[in-house]
């Protein structure tokens, strides 16, 4: 493995019970080196969010991980998570919840962004003070993007941009390609919860691929 080679990170499903949850989530932070984990949770309740994130942000800390919540910055911030990720810069409305994130978050928290529905969108994030770009997760309809598009739109960011990118992989066998993109990580996500031999097996296969990636030399 090269400094060059990207990290692993994971993307939580849309956690609607944290008991059920939380050995998923151990198994799968103990394998190896994993960057970040993205929590994404069901409830809308801030109360029951913030409940949430204190249970389950720790067991992936403790492995060295960094936590970043899907959502309000509130959340993140009395959870005791590490950061927290918004979606997209296509509208007004977008832009200002990203500025407000950053006001909120900045100089001593994690703010990435996802969601971005073009190139335009991704620059207009990447000017902003944020931490990663995301490419390629699941849509909020649960529909991911064409695969060929975030290859493309991965390869592009890492060869022009500084701001690190994270390239979604819906399927273990997707994580070489996004990785020989030179993005600085990958996510996995149902890849690896929904995976039949079990979330540590998936992890340890994704690191595997991650190490043999042929990544490019920049």
């Amino acid at each position: 493995m090269s400094d060059l080679t990207p990290r692993l990170y994971l993307v939580s499903p849309l956690v609607t019970d944290v008991e059920a949850f939380a050995p998923q989530l151990e198994a799968a932070c103990k394998v190896g080196d994993i960057a970040a984990v993205l929590l994404r949770l069901a409830t809308s309740d801030e109360r029951a969010a913030i409940k949430q994130v204190k249970a389950l942000a720790p067991i992936a800390q403790n492995e060295g991980a960094a936590v970043v919540v899907a959502g309000a910055p509130v959340v993140a911030i009395r959870g005791g998570a590490d950061g927290v990720h918004i979606t997209g810069t296509g509208s007004p409305a977008e832009i200002a919840a990203a500025r407000e994130a950053l006001e909120a978050m900045k100089p001593d928290r994690i703010v990435g962004i996802g969601g971005l529905r073009g190139k335009h969108d991704a620059m207009v994030a990447g000017e902003m003070d944020i931490d990663y770009v995301m490419f390629g997760e699941p849509l909020p309809n649960a529909v991911l993007p064409p695969f060929a598009q975030v290859v493309e739109r991965a390869a592009w960011w890492a060869e022009i941009f500084a701001v690190p990118c994270v390239a979604f992989a819906p399927t273990l066998e997707d994580v070489t390609p996004l990785a020989e993109t030179g993005v600085e990580f990958v996510a996995v996500g149902d890849a690896v919860w929904s995976a039949p031999e079990g979330p540590a097996k998936a992890v340890a296969c994704a690191l595997g691929a991650l190490a043999s990636a042929e990544v490019p030399q920049r």
